[in-house]
């Protein structure tokens, strides 16, 4: 692991028991722990992130990164007194470059928990719940695997949405088509290159209320996927850490007021 992660999840450990101890910073009257530590990399927990998955994590019209993965991730670097700093990074190359060290602390990028990913990182408790669905051009139905049979299917690579078109639709006879990003693939589900797309039902939700029509969810998968928050193995005092923040962030109700402002009071 780098040096500088290696400190940021001592102190982090340090607050943690300070914490317990009572020799900590005090909580102010908003819950924070005030925590009065620095860290190589100046105070921050650094997130790797693939920014093209709205309204999760993007890039807004003043270039900065927004979403609601970053607007909870700066509630909990809050909660353990420091911030946040996200990067972007391919969402396939996200779980290799954080086993490597050195980049980055924390996969924060609407990543489904999954047994698979779980052999090779640790994640934090579930922060939201996200089914599957398929998206077609409105107008179009789904009735079952077999209404796609001999049609170009778009999927994102490295996600649970492929994974689930390659297991169900692919042997009823779709063809499958892999992009780099869960927009490119609607995209071109709009321009009609392919006839439907295999996404996170939130994500493919927003980007069709986005493109202004022309698309719609033909079908929601109830696969139960919920995201978490990716952690390196070596690094169990930062896993805790956020888990504690993330649970303190909910209660305080202020997880809510995120999820509001990026899907509504629903």
């Amino acid at each position: 692991m780098h040096k500088g992660r290696k400190i940021l999840a001592l102190l982090l450990a340090l607050v943690l028991i300070g914490a317990v101890l009572g020799i900590a910073g005090c909580g102010d009257s908003g819950g924070g722990t005030e925590a009065e530590f620095t860290t190589i990399e100046d105070g921050k927990i650094l997130c790797g992130s693939e920014t093209m998955f709205a309204p999760f994590e993007f890039v807004g019209s003043s270039g900065d990164i927004e979403g609601f993965d970053i607007d909870l991730m700066a509630a909990i670097a809050k909660e353990l007194g420091v911030t946040s700093e996200f990067m972007s990074e391919g969402f396939d190359t996200l779980i290799p470059t954080l086993k490597a060290g050195g980049k980055f602390d924390v996969i924060a990028s609407g990543m489904t928990i999954t047994d698979e990913r779980k052999q090779e990182i640790d994640f934090s408790d579930p922060y939201i719940d996200a089914n599957l669905s398929i998206a077609m051009r409105e107008g179009d139905t789904y009735t079952d695997p077999a209404t796609l049979s001999g049609k170009k299917v778009g999927a994102q690579a490295g996600t649970t949405g492929l994974d689930w078109a390659n297991e169900n639709l692919k042997p009823a006879g779709a063809n499958i088509v892999e992009f780099k990003t869960s927009a490119d693939a609607l995209n071109a589900l709009k321009a009609g290159n392919v006839d439907a797309v295999v996404n996170d039902l939130p994500v493919s939700e927003y980007l069709i209320k986005e493109a202004g029509g022309g698309m719609a969810i033909a079908k929601e998968i109830a696969t139960g996927d919920q995201y978490g928050f990716g952690v390196s193995k070596d690094n169990p005092e930062l896993l805790k850490a956020i888990n504690d923040a993330l649970k303190k962030v909910k209660d305080s109700g202020e997880y809510d007021t995120i999820s509001e402002k990026w899907f509504g009071k629903e």
